[in-house]
């Protein structure tokens, strides 16, 4: 059986989250690519709002950094926004009233099984 290759382990300090993060890169991933540096691109943070790219030699050494935080805007229009919340709130509501009509036919269902 042929072993496996460990992944090759690098740290990278994010000056916007204040945190040194452990990227693990697979030993395959340089062969995949005829150019270096290439972009090794992860998103991170509290709300997965930072996204880095960082750009790595055919040593697998960070030659580069990008830093970015994202915003609502980054991700959707307003107009989009409105539209997602609108949706959601409905679907909450009906799966709310979805829960209320299952939970009485709960009660009725154990007071006729107290009953007989």
């Amino acid at each position: 059986m042929p072993e496996m290759e460990e992944d090759i382990i690098r740290h990278y300090y994010c000056s916007i989250c204040n945190e040194t993060h452990e990227v693990k890169l697979s030993n395959n991933l340089s062969k995949a690519h005829s150019r270096f540096p290439f972009p090794y691109i992860f998103l991170h943070g509290d709300l997965r709002n930072i996204l880095t790219t960082l750009y790595i030699d055919n040593n697998f050494e960070i030659r580069s950094t990008d830093v970015y935080k994202l915003t609502d805007e980054d991700l959707f229009s307003k107009t989009q926004v409105i539209m997602i919340t609108s949706t959601l709130i409905e679907e909450i509501e009906r799966l709310r009233e979805e829960n209320m009509k299952l939970t009485d036919k709960l009660k009725t269902l154990n007071k006729r099984f107290k009953e007989e």
